[in-house]
């Protein structure tokens, strides 16, 4: 049944107006009040609008509204470059109905492949999938009537897909994918050579481009110039006079993104690193515990600017500025989303990275406000030895059948910690790594060889910043061998 009250003006089914009243959409944003009619009149788009607009319900709510949901097969595809995009897309389609009648499936990398056949084989309504998985669960099983109903062939931040090499896979999807099928292309920023991609495809394509300086008008953006190596004293200041309680802090190169962390977590904030070696399980144990305020700061690459949806971030800090414009405006789109205000700290050392800045906002057509930092009141080497986080390695793992439950109890029992005191515990089949204060990891040196864990001895230490940088390598070799396979 279809009716057109919610959403004014807009052809919505029953149950996806009662989910947006639930979910508190009162008006639809720009991007969505000029996609929906389209969507509806069955046009394929090429759709440009920065992140935060509401992109995904723009597609998700009149193409649910569309599904035939008495019957059960994959109606529709959504393709996604990365699983965290995947996860947080299938996650929003789902809350677009009220009710259990709409089935919502994803398919990506970094879980068991029995996982993935699974999702393929509920035929939900809606699959969301990123491309280089789908390739390989394809080469274990055709699974041909996957593509018999598909209706609507969705590309979310396309220009990734274009770009990062998944065009080859794109290509053998859309080769399954039955030429009637319409056809949605979104993305913060597309190139022309992406366009052009699109359009050598599919026939008729629309294109519907906002400007970023009205969809980030809720942002206020500061630059403050910075000397050189003197990055983290400054950021030191910067968080002290402005009182940033929470922030995203994007870094350029690896290597300043381990020396900011190290950086932080040894001033005694509680701050993790976030980037694209860390293995897909670490990445969404630290993403859920920032988004549940377990973790004040992330310190991430650019991996960190696509696919994230944060709620009420209310900071994002800058300690490079990205060559590419589009980079820059992934990363600056994390905070005042939905209406809600945010602030964008730049710092800037050099004149290359002020001219730099200064051409993506011409683009963005917002100005900066000129901030300067003071040095912070208190030495950032003052900080109680004792309140210092440090990751801690434990000898025990999966194969020893360990749960987060075990080592959140030994760590209060022998550590004599609080729940709160606990940060992210990662479990490897060998070994686990759990983020808790210097004090905690002194009182279980301080208990030599008598540390057990489940009844078993098990050794404790700090791990150390080298064996990251060892293990980061060993996971990107990983991926590199899996690509050639």
């Amino acid at each position: 049944m279809i009716k057109t009250t919610g959403f004014t003006n807009y052809e919505l089914h029953e149950r996806v107006v009662d989910a947006v009243r639930k979910l508190g959409f009162k008006v639809p944003t720009d991007v969505q009040h000029k996609v929906m009619p389209l969507f509806t009149q069955k046009q394929n788009l090429i759709v440009e609008a920065p992140t935060g607009t509401g992109k995904t319900a723009a597609y998700g709510l009149p193409m649910i509204s569309r599904l035939n949901l008495l019957k059960r097969s994959t109606q529709a595809l959504v393709l996604a470059p990365s699983r965290e995009l995947a996860q947080q897309i299938a996650s929003s389609l789902e809350s677009y109905f009220a009710g259990d009648t709409l089935k919502v499936g994803a398919v990506f990398g970094g879980v068991p492949m029995e996982e993935s056949f699974a999702a393929i084989k509920a035929n939900p309504h809606i699959l969301v999938v990123v491309p280089g998985r789908l390739r390989d669960v394809m080469a274990h099983y055709q699974y041909d009537y996957l593509w018999r109903d598909i209706r609507f062939l969705i590309i979310d931040e396309g220009d990734k897909l274009v770009e990062m090499g998944f065009l080859k896979d794109f290509d053998e999807i859309r080769e399954h994918v039955r030429g009637k099928a319409q056809v949605g292309f979104f993305s913060a920023t597309i190139s022309r050579d992406a366009e052009t991609l699109m359009r050598e495809r599919f026939e008729k394509m629309h294109t519907i481009r906002l400007s970023p300086r009205v969809m980030l008008k809720n942002i206020r953006f500061f630059i403050a110039d910075i000397k050189l190596g003197q990055r983290e004293t400054w950021l030191a200041g910067l968080l002290e006079q402005e009182r940033v309680s929470k922030a995203l802090i994007f870094c350029g190169k690896r290597q300043e993104l381990y020396a900011v962390t190290g950086f932080l977590r040894n001033a005694g904030y509680k701050a993790e690193a976030y980037y694209g070696n860390q293995e897909q399980t670490e990445r969404a144990n630290i993403l859920q515990r920032f988004k549940d305020g377990h973790i004040d700061y992330l310190v991430a690459s650019d991996l960190a600017a696509r696919g994230l949806d944060i709620e009420d971030l209310p900071a994002v800090i800058n300690l490079s500025i990205p060559k590419e414009y589009d980079f820059y405006l992934h990363r600056v789109g994390r905070t005042g989303r939905a209406g809600s205000k945010g602030l964008v700290y730049n710092l800037v050392r050099g004149e290359a990275e002020k001219v730099r800045l200064e051409n993506h906002h011409k683009v963005i057509g917002l100005e900066m406000n000129p901030l300067k930092i003071k040095p912070p009141k208190k030495s950032t080497g003052s900080t109680d030895h004792s309140q210092r986080w440090v990751k801690v390695h434990l000898s025990r793992g999966k194969r020893d059948k360990l749960m987060k439950g075990d080592i959140v109890g030994f760590l209060v029992n022998d550590a004599q910690l609080s729940a709160e005191e606990i940060g992210t515990i990662t479990i490897y089949e060998a070994y686990a790594i759990v983020d808790i204060p210097q004090h905690g990891l002194d009182t279980l040196r301080d208990m030599g060889e008598n540390v057990k864990l489940k009844g078993k001895s098990v050794k404790v230490r700090k791990f150390q910043q080298e064996e990251q940088e060892r293990k980061d390598r060993s996971v990107q070799k990983l991926k590199q061998d899996r690509k050639k396979k």
